[in-house]
């Protein structure tokens, strides 16, 4: 590696990894590879936690402007605030939801589904409908929801009022939270 550091306060170079806390059960070793720098805990123990902190009310970033930041890319679970386990969101966009034709019956709300592949029961599922001048303003998604049945999901399209509904497709935007 060629790249040197020019700051004026000072600085040091090691050749390989840095360890600290050597004479504690646990320490912080800094190395580096061809896939970028590493830092990780060392210790005697077959598994050890890295907690990242900040001092006082200071903030931690990961990550900068448009960058990638992976929280996990060896299946691991991401903890927050509480002991269930938080895998993760799912995104997804169809431009081809049918669109229920309420002019032939009198139903004020019409269910319909989706399949939103990865979705399972243990989902939260929020959904949005987009008025993008082709379906009514009049128009609005109730009860977006997993199924037991993999990969399903299922939502109502109500309809206040007497607007016609244009289009026999509309675009939807969904998020499914996975726990």
């Amino acid at each position: 590696m060629e790249y040197r550091s020019t700051s004026l306060i000072g600085y040091v170079h090691y050749q390989g990894e840095i360890l600290s806390n050597v004479g504690s059960s646990h320490g912080i070793r800094l190395s580096g590879g061809s896939t970028g720098g590493i830092i990780e805990p060392y210790g005697d123990d077959a598994n050890i936690t890295l907690r990242v902190t900040a001092k006082g009310s200071g903030g931690v970033v990961l990550g900068g402007a448009n960058q990638q930041v992976v929280i996990s890319s060896g299946g691991g679970e991401l903890l927050v605030g509480s002991t269930a386990p938080f895998a993760g969101f799912v995104r997804f966009t169809s431009t081809a939801i049918s669109t229920p034709d309420f002019n032939t019956t009198n139903a004020m709300v019409i269910g319909s589904s989706v399949t939103i592949t990865g979705a399972n029961s243990s989902h939260f599922v929020i959904a949005q409908l987009r008025n993008n001048g082709v379906t009514s303003t009049d128009m609005s998604i109730l009860n977006p929801r997993t199924t037991s049945t993999a990969n399903e999901v299922l939502f109502g399209m109500a309809k206040f009022s007497t607007v016609t509904v244009a289009a026999s497709t509309a675009t939807m935007d969904f998020l499914l939270i996975r726990f």
